[in-house]
């Protein structure tokens, strides 16, 4: 086959994946739209308005996150908020790139979805070039703008050198957005040539949804069996972001928190979890709140488009198996991916209890070093993390946390999981799984909120009467929670009295040597599904005990703020 004819086949490929050139809308895009767009869609949308307020003629944005997790969605939904083509997105914003675009000012690729897999390793991106030429030749109109969108770049197996190629697709008055499964794949910051861009952002990973992204959708399309009226979460919208008008308690909570603070007392963020429970929700909203919670532990933030359980557990199982045994084992030259399938099922069934490095090798059948290789390939993919003892600084033992709840039901064993099989409640009570999806839940939700306070690292700390199971420091200053979730529900209060802040042992980077450090912790924080009568009767959240300060914080309030 000649070159000339190759390309004309990528070519026409990218001509019917681009239907809105000639077409109109396309199903694919008419499809995403029709969607619900989740919080990650609002954050692209919010910094290309910014970027171009700023007069930014060039920007890369990438994005990268695990299989069927909503990458390419967000990606169409891009295209039908910056076009007129569709009414979208359906929430009015005063952004000026909304509607602003003609069609044919945006190129779209999925590498995935086309024919780049056929391509030898080191020619894709040939190809791509030839297809990006046509775009701005043919297609593009010669005054104004360009958007391109490469989906899925992993694909490519890009080196550094074609890395730099992607860049020169970054001409003047171009925005690119990249997707790929890892971060390392679609940082452009440290190439060569990324001087010449106006704007480089960091890489954003897409998760599964969170608790309060979650209440915000339809229950058809995977959100919460719940009602809350569209009054509701638009208040619960505008207690997150300083956008809409009104108090933002959440927001208020949040800064609070964070570590970076150089007066670190936390007094504001006391007083704003206060207000937050006891004068921003009517106790009826409480309530719902609550149940909406425990909702999300069977729902787990995953989006859908069919209502049938059996269907949609294949589904969420077969994106995530193949994520482990095709994506994260080909970036990571993992010669037997099937160890990554049976670490994520030790999350799963262990979810997050303290296990051994040696236990782990002997039951992988690998040495430590190939575990920790594994480990760090699972991290890097967002896919099960680790959490470290904030006592220790050799580290021996480790707890795993698989980051979607769901795939803690569909790695677990049936009879663990039992009565969690279905997405709604069922007549069978089953606590101690509902505890793991809970401890699960809360874990990656602190870990969202170390992102936000700027935290190291959540860890956990064992005490004499129980554990600490999420801790959250930087430079000294630390933010300890304990889960009190039924059925483990005793000691709380002891355990978060007993907790000593300075047994915290911290290393300098790349060093063995301690950091000398005075740990504090104004107050610690007990995560409860059930707030004691006494809290509730005294309207303030915190409680002393031993001369120690603890701020209960029920479970929905917690997620809620991270």
């Amino acid at each position: 086959m000649s070159e000339e004819s190759r390309a004309e086949d990528f070519i026409a490929d990218a001509e019917r994946h681009n239907e809105w050139w000639s077409e109109g809308v396309g199903r694919d895009l008419e499809e995403a739209t029709e969607r619900t767009p989740r919080s990650d869609f609002h954050k692209v949308l919010k910094a290309v308005h910014e970027q171009d307020e700023k007069g930014a003629d060039s920007l890369v944005y990438p994005i990268y996150g695990s299989t069927g997790i909503g990458k390419t969605t967000l990606l169409y939904q891009l295209v039908g908020a910056l076009t007129s083509t569709t009414e979208f997105p359906p929430r009015g914003t005063d952004f000026d790139i909304v509607s602003s675009v003609s069609p044919r000012q945006i190129l779209h690729v999925p590498l995935e979805a086309s024919l780049y897999n056929l391509e030898r390793p080191g020619e894709g991106i040939e190809r791509l070039k030839q297809v990006v030429d046509y775009f701005h030749t043919h297609i593009a109109p010669r005054h104004g703008r360009k958007y391109i969108l490469l989906d899925d770049v992993d694909i490519l197996n890009l080196n550094e050198g074609d890395k730099e190629t992607l860049l020169e697709f970054v001409n003047e008055d171009t925005y690119l957005f990249l997707t790929g499964i890892v971060d390392s794949q679609v940082d452009l910051r440290y190439v060569a040539g990324a001087d010449d861009v106006d704007h480089i952002e960091r890489p954003w990973g897409v998760l599964p949804m969170k608790f309060v992204d979650t209440i915000g959708h339809p229950e058809d399309e995977g959100g919460l069996s719940v009602n809350f009226s569209t009054e509701f979460r638009e208040q619960l919208e505008s207690f997150r972001s300083d956008r809409l008008c009104g108090p933002n308690p959440i927001k208020d909570v949040r800064e609070g928190l964070n570590l970076r603070l150089s007066d670190f007392d936390l007094q504001d963020a006391i007083e704003s979890l206060n207000t937050l429970y006891f004068d921003s929700f009517a106790p009826s909203e409480r309530d719902d709140l609550h149940d909406a919670a425990r909702d999300y532990l069977r729902k787990g933030g995953t989006l859908h488009r069919t209502a049938d359980t059996p269907v949609r557990n294949e589904i969420v199982r077969s994106h995530f198996l193949l994520y482990l045994y095709k994506g994260l084992a080909k970036y990571g030259s993992i010669q037997n991916p099937e160890n990554l399938h049976r670490l994520s099922s030790i999350a799963a069934s262990q979810a997050g209890e303290e296990l051994k490095y040696t236990e782990i090798s002997d039951r992988i059948g690998v040495d430590r070093r190939t575990v920790d290789s594994y480990l760090g390939v699972l991290d890097d993919g967002i896919a099960v993390t680790e959490s470290h003892d904030y006592s220790l600084r050799r580290h021996r033992r480790t707890r795993l946390y698989l980051r979607n709840p769901r795939h803690v039901v569909l790695l677990s064993q049936r009879q663990e999981h039992f009565g969690f099989e279905e997405y709604t409640q069922q007549n069978v009570l089953n606590h101690e799984f509902e505890y793991k999806l809970a401890r699960t839940v809360a874990f990656d939700h602190a870990m969202r909120l170390s992102f936000s306070v700027g935290a190291y690292d959540v860890e956990y700390c064992p005490t004499d009467v129980g554990l600490v199971d999420y801790v959250l420091h930087r430079d000294g200053k630390v933010l300890p929670f304990v889960l009190s979730y039924h059925p483990y529900t005793e000691s709380a209060e002891q355990i978060a009295a007993e907790f000593d802040p300075s047994d915290g042992q911290h290393t300098e980077d790349g060093s063995e040597d301690l950091r000398d450090l005075d740990y504090e912790a104004p107050y610690r924080f007990i995560i409860t599904d059930s707030v004691p009568k006494t809290v509730r009767e005294s309207e303030s959240l915190v409680v002393e005990k031993d001369a120690v300060n603890i701020c209960y914080l029920p479970y929905w309030l917690f997620l809620l703020i991270c």
